[in-house]
């Protein structure tokens, strides 16, 4: 038998289902990620990759079955806002910037639920982030004021801003061009390997999925292929 904790992240025969219980989005889904590994979700449109991503970023609670993290079920937690703004960064195909704020606002966002740090020491980390994805020279730009590709990274520099440990992105090249699909592709790998996140991302993109260090494919709510092979 696994042990969870020998993983980061382990999804122990988690299910949810919705409707009364007549649609079952995520059907009985065991899943473990390392430190430092990168996975990538696949499969076909409503088999159930991004509701399995919420329930292991702890965004919605699975109807039966554990999700643990270095061991610990997340069940039996009460600080959940917690967690996710200090262990897991999270990258959406459709940004959610804040548009009333500036790139540099929007990554400080999630540091307010972060360790305490001044305003000074905020807006200095923003700018360190804005920098390392290429966004220095916009930090003071607004979510309308920059192309699609733009706000991708500024997305990635808030899923970084507390240093988390692992990283969750939902079809994070979805609305991109080649070339900026490129661009953040580039990016995922190295931060990943810079900072020994652990990635795990939803996709339809073969670009994105054989990047992966392992690729789980699912269809109808459960995984058919986990992507290990035997020894």
């Amino acid at each position: 038998m696994t042990d969870p904790a020998d993983h980061l992240l382990y999804a122990a025969d988690v299910r949810k289902t919705y409707r009364d219980g007549d649609v079952h989005a995520v059907n009985g889904v065991t899943l473990g990620v390392r430190d430092g590994e990168s996975v990538a979700i696949t499969g076909p449109s409503g088999c159930g990759k991004s509701t399995l991503l919420n329930l292991l970023g702890a965004l919605d609670r699975p109807d039966a079955g554990e999700v643990y993290f270095r061991g610990e079920p997340l069940s039996g937690r009460r600080d959940l806002d917690r967690f996710r703004a200090r262990q897991v960064g999270f990258v959406f195909q459709s940004f959610f910037l804040l548009p009333t704020l500036t790139a540099r606002e929007n990554v400080q966002v999630p540091m307010f639920e972060g360790p305490r740090l001044s305003a000074r020491e905020r807006a200095r980390k923003a700018d360190g982030l804005l920098e390392l994805v290429g966004m220095g020279g916009r930090s003071g730009h607004r979510p309308s004021q920059l192309s699609v590709g733009e706000r991708q990274r500024v997305a990635l520099a808030r899923a970084l801003a507390n240093d988390p440990v692992l990283l969750l992105a939902d079809e994070p090249t979805g609305n991109l061009d080649s070339a900026n699909a490129a661009k953040v592709l580039d990016l995922l790998t190295q931060l990943r390997k810079e900072r020994n996140l652990a990635l795990l991302v939803v996709t339809h993109s073969p670009d994105v999925a054989e990047r992966a260090d392992r690729v789980v494919r699912m269809r109808d709510g459960r995984v058919v292929d986990d992507g290990t092979r035997p020894a």
